[in-house]
């Protein structure tokens, strides 16, 4: 068996021995769409903000570069039993371009999520997340 081979061996052993990481995306939109954000996140012992997907105003952010969309960094994100507040930075880290807080409820089987999405020069928006 060449290097090259056992390498690759060892890498697919180590990755299918990481540990899952659980995830849940919240989508929260304000009225009559005129704002979204689709936030996929991982929860081991503390927040962890996989990607980021905004629009408003006809422009679109991603924390994942797609095309035709402007590149934001998590510059922050904060999760407790009854909050999320998440901060997403410009490339450089400069700037906060947009700034989600939002609150959560829940009384036995029911739960409800919502706050304000603000995205600098743009706007700021209620917005509530269903799938909670």
């Amino acid at each position: 068996m060449t290097s090259w081979a056992v390498a690759a061996i060892t890498l697919m052993l180590a990755a299918a021995a990481a540990p899952a990481l659980a995830t849940e995306s919240i989508v929260c939109s304000a009225e009559g769409d005129a704002a979204s954000i689709d936030v996929l996140m991982g929860h081991t012992a503390v927040i962890a903000v996989a990607r980021v997907w905004l629009d408003a105003g006809g422009r679109n952010w991603t924390t994942d570069g797609q095309p035709g969309s402007t590149k934001v960094i998590v510059g922050q994100a904060f999760e407790d039993n009854q909050h999320v507040a998440i901060d997403l930075t410009d490339e450089g880290i400069s700037s906060i371009v947009a700034k989600l807080r939002l609150v959560k409820a829940k009384e036995q089987s029911d739960s409800a999520m919502g706050g304000t999405l603000s995205i600098a020069g743009v706007g700021a928006w209620a917005v509530t997340c269903p799938e909670f």
